[in-house]
């Protein structure tokens, strides 16, 4: 049985191109980057990219009212965030966009090429063992092995 979603090649020059492409993108990005961790991205206020309005809002009113909004309430870094975040939702939309079609395109490929390797597996498992595809056999077979299935531990 095959499937073939997908039939292409990639030279290592294409792919050095295309890792070009993303160190140029990194490059360009690195102004804005911010390297949050686990912990830090657990800690602060998270809003979506659809809550846009709520900052627009805010920012408005902040505008309209800056006579009565002291300065330790952060008003310009808001007059500078704002913007920003239109600007870098328009740029994270399309790179997840990107992110998702390679990450589809990988996972073609790869079952591609399981569907066909599980093939070739099970016609030389069935020939048996020899000394041509020993090797295949043992590495493919101990790869995919099973123990015996255990029922997940009851969460207490």
């Amino acid at each position: 049985m095959s499937q073939n979603l997908i039939a292409q090649t990639m030279t290592d020059v294409q792919r050095d191109a295309l890792l070009a492409d993303l160190a140029a993108f990194d490059a360009k990005w690195g102004p804005y980057k911010v390297n949050l961790g686990p912990e830090d991205i657990a800690n602060i206020a998270k809003l979506s990219p659809s809550d846009i309005g709520l900052l627009e809002i805010a920012l408005t009113f902040t505008q309209q009212n800056a006579g009565s909004i002291s300065a330790d309430q952060g008003a310009a870094a808001l007059a500078l965030d704002v913007p920003l975040a239109r600007q870098a939702i328009i740029v994270d939309a399309a790179a997840q966009q990107k992110a998702a079609m390679t990450r589809n395109t990988l996972i073609a490929i790869m079952s591609d090429a399981f569907v066909v390797s599980n093939g070739i597996y099970r016609v030389e498992k069935a020939k048996g063992k020899n000394p041509q595809n020993e090797t295949f056999l043992e590495a493919y077979g101990a790869h995919f092995a099973r123990g015996p299935q255990e029922p997940p531990a009851p969460n207490p």
